[in-house]
């Protein structure tokens, strides 16, 4: 699936026809620390969440460029559905190697269930007949509350498993109070003696091996393509910001001035620098995209390089949007110091996004360690 396939342009007229939807909602998100019901719905409906799911079981298996597009498109209306869309997306391409029958536990949940995940601290697991004992605790569960599904990381005989528990199966605890990214309820998850079936184990640690639904070329991209469902929210509130920007600058006169602001040298040279670093970080990401996607279809194997220059693409997206909202923010003056102004808020969510350990600063230092031989701080690199 390419931007000019007819399958992308039906995806994007479906996501643009959700766009009012979610926005209208966003502010009820932020308030109840969770999207909406019909944000979810929206997101469901339009085929957001089954963006790489596999064709097999009714997906779209967008191939990474394509869902960077959408996803940034819905980013622009609420960073936190576009969070969402990210977990599930990567929970489908961990599931490449899961088992047939969690796979089919999944698909029977629901139409288009939801998988929430985290990949922080593990849990400890320790193995009983039939499966595995859990306890532990694991923060960052985004989804936690609207989720069919909640999959963590686990340790189990020194190897790192993912486990996946239905709904209900894990304590919540409702601890998502922060700056931005509020609606996307990635509370803490608790496993007091918790058990799990074997079959609900995924192995991350070793090698991939796909099942009979997962063989196209997405499934063949390595796990550090990830990231870019991160960096696509990162675009998509920076896209919001300079829109609203645009929008100010034809109306708002400054204080003690006679013409609006687009007439103030200052604006014009936060906003050219805030468009540079979106544009910039954009391009950069999508090319990425472009040359690891045909690697995958030609099958070729990533190295730790390659693998480092997605986690880079992401990273930079992360920084860069980051530095480009403030440089909005200076433009617009004080219309984006108010509570809920869309300046504001798009302040708080790339504030928060710029810390995510997918592209966080110290990810610079992580592709530097790999492509100068030594070892590697940041697992998603090397796995595969």
């Amino acid at each position: 699936m390419r931007e000019r396939d007819n399958a992308f342009e039906s995806l994007r007229e479906a996501s643009e026809s959700t766009l009012d939807i979610i926005r209208s909602h966003a502010a009820e998100g932020e308030v109840n620390s969770r999207l909406a019901p019909e944000t979810v719905a929206a997101l469901r409906d339009s085929g957001m969440l089954s963006l790489w799911r596999p064709k097999t079981i009714g997906g779209h298996e967008c191939d990474p460029e394509a869902y960077a597009l959408l996803a940034e498109m819905i980013a622009s209306a609420d960073a936190s559905a576009a969070w969402i869309m990210h977990g599930v997306a990567a929970s489908w391409l961990v599931l490449r190697s899961a088992s047939e029958d969690l796979v089919d536990e999944i698909i029977a949940s629901a139409d288009v269930p939801i998988i929430a995940d985290t990949y922080n601290k593990p849990m400890n697991g320790e193995r009983v007949e039939g499966g595995f004992l859990l306890n532990g605790h694991t923060p960052f569960a985004s989804g936690s509350k609207i989720a069919e599904w909640i999959a963590h990381t686990t340790t189990i005989d020194e190897k790192m498993y993912l486990t996946v528990h239905p709904a209900g199966t894990l304590e919540i605890r409702e601890d998502w109070d922060t700056l931005g990214i509020r609606g996307s309820s990635s509370n803490t998850v608790v496993a007091k003696d918790v058990f799990v079936p074997q079959h609900r184990a995924i192995d991350i640690s070793g090698e991939i091996i796909n099942t009979s639904r997962f063989l196209g070329p997405l499934y063949r991209m390595p796990t550090a393509v990830v990231p870019v469902g991160i960096a696509s929210v990162s675009l998509g509130t920076t896209r919001a910001a300079l829109e609203c920007l645009n929008d100010i600058v034809e109306h708002r006169v400054p204080f003690g001035a006679s013409s609006t602001l687009k007439h103030k040298h200052l604006a014009q040279l936060h906003y050219g620098r805030a468009l540079s670093m979106y544009r910039a970080s954009r391009s950069y990401m999508h090319e990425c995209l472009r040359y690891s996607y045909d690697m995958a279809e030609k099958n070729l194997k990533f190295s730790n390089e390659s693998k480092a220059d997605m986690v880079l693409a992401s990273t930079f997206v992360l920084q860069s949007c980051t530095e480009a909202v403030r440089e909005v923010a200076r433009a617009s003056g004080t219309a984006a110091i108010h509570k809920g102004s869309p300046i504001e808020r798009a302040l708080r969510d790339a504030e928060v996004t710029s810390h995510h350990a997918f592209g966080s600063e110290s990810r610079f230092a992580s592709v530097a360690q790999a492509y100068w031989g030594l070892d590697i701080d940041y697992p998603l690199i090397e796995i595969e």
